[in-house]
């Protein structure tokens, strides 16, 4: 009776060792799901593109071209973002660069029509070349430039209104992050209010035209040289050498004004309306009401044939 007592106690030990077994072994059997690799990096086959118009600087004027550019945003990433951090990566067609070396976008976010975008500390630091000596005050255009860029590209859509610059200044840690007066070179070191879109250093035909008239009152015909056409009469382009050399004998502009002016319906070209006080090589001045000068549209850019330029620098008659 013990020996049939015994014997039946030892099978079930037998028995529950073996589910245990068996159920340990099924504990550690991956699932298909488990195999897989889980990654918190965005799939990149889930990507957004866009079409978006960005602002840089055009050349060494004081003028702000466009730029259509086709951007990719991931899952989960503003789209304010990805507008940022291109215009922090540069232009594709030749604009100049708008931010100094090592400007990184931290983040963007949205509140009632206004754009917070926050930046590193970098953002306080030098631009490459830049000197002390600066008497037609280039360091103080190319902050002032970078900003007009950055409000424009993000009120493009019309969803915002206005762009709060923040920095994240490492070095300064409880003060407010809101980006300085000072950062314009203006020695003023209160916070900047919300910045609005300003259409002063936009490539409008007006600008365009404005930039015009005032490289010629300030004899400044390198900087007129790069509105010049490339495309028409550019047989008869000529270097830049020449033209200064050129142009340097047309006469004085004394004073103008100009109208908003006006596109054609194909938007190739623009014709803004000029009022002009001259002065011959004799001393005697002469008024030119409402004369329309022409321009073209090449690229993202609004530039002046080398005929039409010619035409209104050295007409005759009184």
């Amino acid at each position: 009776m013990k020996k049939t007592v015994f014997l039946c106690l030892l099978l079930c030990v037998l028995l529950l060792s073996g589910c245990g077994s068996q159920t340990a072994q099924n504990q550690a059997e991956p699932t298909p799901e488990a195999k897989r690799t889980i990654s918190a990096a965005p799939d990149p086959a889930a990507a957004d593109h866009f079409t978006a118009t960005l602002y840089f600087r055009y050349q060494d004027t004081d003028l702000l071209m466009q730029e259509s550019s086709e951007l990719t945003i991931l899952p989960n990433e503003p789209r304010e973002k990805a507008l940022v951090n291109a215009l922090v990566s540069g232009s594709k067609t030749g604009g100049e660069a708008l931010f100094p070396p090592g400007v990184e976008v931290l983040s963007t976010q949205v509140n009632n029509g206004i754009v917070y975008v926050t930046f590193n500390e970098a953002l306080y630091n030098r631009y490459e070349n830049e000197s002390d000596q600066d008497p037609n005050g280039e360091n103080a255009l190319r902050r002032r430039l970078a900003m007009d860029a950055l409000t424009a590209t993000l009120t493009e859509s019309g969803e915002y209104h206005a762009v709060q610059v923040l920095v994240r200044a490492e070095s300064q840690v409880g003060s407010s992050m809101r980006l300085k007066n000072s950062y314009f070179l203006t020695g003023n070191d209160l916070p900047c209010d919300p910045l609005l879109r300003s259409e002063e250093h936009l490539m409008t035909p007006a600008n365009v035209a404005a930039a015009i008239l005032r490289a010629w009152q300030q004899r400044s015909f390198d900087t007129l040289y790069p509105l010049l056409s490339s495309q028409e009469d550019y047989q008869l382009r000529p270097s830049q050498a020449l033209f200064s050399e050129t142009f340097a004998q047309s006469e004085m502009l004394l004073a103008y004004s100009l109208t908003p002016g006006s596109i054609a319906p194909d938007g190739q070209h623009a014709v803004v309306c000029v009022n002009m006080t001259l002065r011959r090589a004799d001393g005697s001045e002469r008024v030119v009401t409402a004369w329309p000068l022409r321009l073209m549209r090449e690229a993202c850019t609004w530039r002046v044939s080398v005929s039409t330029l010619s035409s209104l620098m050295q007409m005759n008659g009184d």
